[in-house]
């Protein structure tokens, strides 16, 4: 699946949350983020459709406290469906880093 700004790597056009499948008060988030990332995650689709919570507004938000689990989950997941039609080396040609390597984020 190719992706871009209007079709996610990981979700096509699906248009509900990543995790929970809600369809209600949902954020695009953009799974490589800051400085120049975002408008590559656009460019790539890499990005999904999150509940408002998941986003920025809990401790749980993936751009928040506790996020950080959901943060490399998103990453890796993305990675990982990229990776499924594209190489490796595209990928970090890409994202400037591999995020499939586990003991990296243990």
């Amino acid at each position: 699946m190719q992706g871009s700004k209007t079709v996610s790597v990981l979700q096509g056009k699906e248009k509900s949350c990543y995790v929970t499948g809600s369809d209600w008060n949902l954020k695009k988030h953009h799974i490589y983020f800051g400085s120049c990332m975002r408008n590559i995650s656009d460019k790539h689709g890499f990005w999904v459709w999150l509940i408002s919570e998941l986003h920025t507004t809990s401790d749980e938000g993936v751009h928040c406290l506790n996020g950080h689990a959901l943060d490399i989950r998103l990453k890796q997941e993305c990675q990982a469906e990229f990776e499924k039609e594209h190489s490796r080396e595209e990928f970090m040609e890409i994202v400037g880093r591999n995020y499939l390597d586990l003991e990296e984020f243990a």
